[in-house]
């Protein structure tokens, strides 16, 4: 991941934290290039229509700002299946339900990140929901070391869906979205 890709991650995480601490939950989408966009979905999670009319909406913003990187992240609910395998897990909306601990469920913010030069990432950074509503972020409390954890995405994880709109078999932005030489943005 670049320099750039690396800040706009760490920035939009920062936001998705800031939104948890003032009680949302909402899902953040940006896109970089001439033109800067940001976004902020507060039924993201709650309505799969409406999400899929969001990612058509930002795909259709994606030539004017001459696009460089976008990143899609959310926060989400996480469910190990360890009967399938060690590696696979189950993401779900928050707002289908509270935790359970007995099927180990922990809370994540999952992100979908692309770059037109290094291609796509996905990970989920974990965060913990204190007994006084409070949340804390980062390894062993340290705000400052967010850890992330790379993850193979399902088709309803936030942000697969902009990228089935934007980029082309060989995951490169497609053609039609590219402005053309004489496009000025």
């Amino acid at each position: 991941m670049n320099f750039e890709s690396n800040i706009l991650l760490d920035t939009t995480i920062g936001e998705v934290q800031k939104a948890l601490r003032a009680g949302d939950q909402p899902a953040i989408a940006v896109l970089e290039g001439a033109l800067f966009r940001q976004h902020s979905f507060a039924d993201y999670l709650r309505d799969p229509a409406k999400a899929a009319g969001y990612d058509q909406r930002l795909a259709a913003e994606v030539p004017e700002v001459d696009l460089d990187r976008l990143i899609v992240a959310a926060p989400m609910v996480v469910t190990p299946l360890p009967a399938v395998s060690e590696d696979v897990q189950r993401l779900r909306s928050p707002f289908t339900g509270p935790l359970n601990a007995d099927h180990g469920e922990y809370e994540v913010i999952a992100y979908t990140l692309f770059d037109v030069a290094d291609g796509v990432t996905t990970g989920m950074v974990p965060f913990t929901r204190n007994p006084d509503a409070t949340f804390s972020f980062g390894a062993d409390g340290d705000e400052d070391f967010v850890v992330s954890i790379p993850v193979n995405p399902s088709q309803d994880f936030p942000g697969v869906g902009l990228l089935r709109l934007i980029l082309d078999e060989d995951l490169h932005l497609r053609a039609d979205l590219r402005p053309s030489a004489g496009d000025t943005p």
